[in-house]
């Protein structure tokens, strides 16, 4: 790409309440890190170059225990994990390209996925991962997609804007099973610390 190297951002949404996990998921650990410090990890090693954490609930709790690169804070997130999507889309610096959507209960990100999704992105583009053929995240969307988030309301989700028109949705395959894993119960928490140890 030389010397005209596209900005790409990742919003990482951390805003929620946890309320079925009883602690806030961004602070769990996960080997020696945080399921938030993991994924800034493998944000860190990418050719992302603007991170944006959304917070919310656990808001102070995180601050205090993690370096944040950016954060932004949601006054609107128990109206629904859009706001906090949204939030972080206004937050972005001009002329991005495009932004990755990391959401904090996935926390199994990785450096190589994110970088196997960059070479996809277009304006109008939606960058899925996909492991054995089911999708998975991070997300990744182009520029001309964020007026569309921004337009939905509280209720609804970034899945409508995804499933609107899949002549611009490109699946990514990638050998990362981690993609599917998503934490939301101590039950799953548990699971994920079986299979890392």
């Amino acid at each position: 790409m030389g010397p005209t190297l596209k900005l790409i951002s990742a919003i990482v949404l951390a805003a929620g309440k946890s309320e079925r996990m009883g602690r806030p998921k961004a602070l769990l650990p996960i080997g020696t890190w945080t399921f938030l410090e993991r994924i800034l990890d493998a944000i860190s090693r990418s050719s992302i170059g603007h991170t944006v954490v959304v917070v919310g609930h656990h808001r102070e709790e995180i601050e205090k225990q993690i370096a944040l690169p950016s954060v932004v804070f949601n006054p609107d997130y128990e109206r629904g994990m859009i706001t906090s999507f949204q939030a972080g889309l206004r937050a972005l610096p001009p002329g991005v390209a495009g932004t990755f959507l990391f959401l904090v209960d996935h926390p199994l990100a990785d450096t190589a996925t994110i970088e196997a999704m960059v070479p996809s992105l277009a304006p109008n583009r939606i960058v899925l991962p996909v492991f054995e053929g089911r999708r998975g995240h991070p997300v990744l969307f182009g520029a001309d997609v964020f007026g569309e988030i921004l337009a939905l309301a509280p209720s609804q989700g970034a899945n409508i804007v995804v499933r609107k028109d899949p002549h611009r949705i490109v699946e990514v395959s990638v050998d990362a099973a981690g993609i599917l894993v998503d934490i939301d119960t101590p039950e799953q928490y548990e699971r994920l610390m079986e299979s890392e140890t």
